[in-house]
């Protein structure tokens, strides 16, 4: 059985199914997400060239683990949150480390960063079969996946929407799932 062929969906709260597409074997779904807050470590680059203190960001964000974070969605998922990362970018990349809240409203040691209502193309990473079939290996960054989802989504109508740059990791305890903001062309 194909991995396109998967029968369940998951879908976190604020998510409707829109499409699915096969490539490479492999199944991406569209999803249309609400309004989405994230609660987290938020940095960017000094400048257009270099990357945010991931290292720093990281840091940061655990150290705040016991800081209540109110109105957690999806308490067991966690993740980060690509701004501005692909190449010709005109402000500086940002990373947030964040797990997903229902309100803005949280301790000051929090960064808060909301996203915008949008199509996604996403990914979903839960065993060697995904890196095997993009990458001829048994492993990979989750980061790396982006490219793929960029390409299957050139081949299907979707393009990247310009005004967000948006990409997510979103990670639970046995599997993960990238997301990249789209719109139909």
């Amino acid at each position: 059985m194909s991995v396109c062929d998967k029968e369940q969906i998951f879908l976190f709260p604020g998510e409707r199914l829109v499409e699915t597409i096969c490539h490479k074997e492999l199944r991406f779904e569209v999803v249309e997400r609400a309004e989405s807050v994230w609660c987290g470590t938020l940095g960017y680059a000094p400048n257009l060239t270099e990357e945010p203190d991931i290292p720093g960001l990281l840091e940061k964000y655990q150290s705040l683990v016991s800081v209540e974070k109110r109105g957690l969605v999806s308490p067991d998922w966690s993740g980060c949150i690509s701004v501005g990362y692909w190449p010709g970018g005109t402000s500086p990349r940002g990373i947030m480390f964040m797990q997903q809240v229902d309100t803005g409203e949280q301790d000051g040691r929090h960064d808060v960063l909301k996203t915008p209502a949008s199509l996604y193309i996403r990914l979903h990473y839960d065993s060697a079969e995904v890196p095997r079939r993009l990458f001829g290996r048994d492993q990979c960054e989750v980061f790396e996946l982006y490219g793929a989802i960029h390409e299957a989504a050139e081949e299907n109508g979707y393009t990247f929407r310009p005004t967000e740059e948006i990409e997510i990791e979103y990670y639970g305890s046995k599997s993960c799932y990238a997301y990249c903001a789209v719109e139909k062309k």
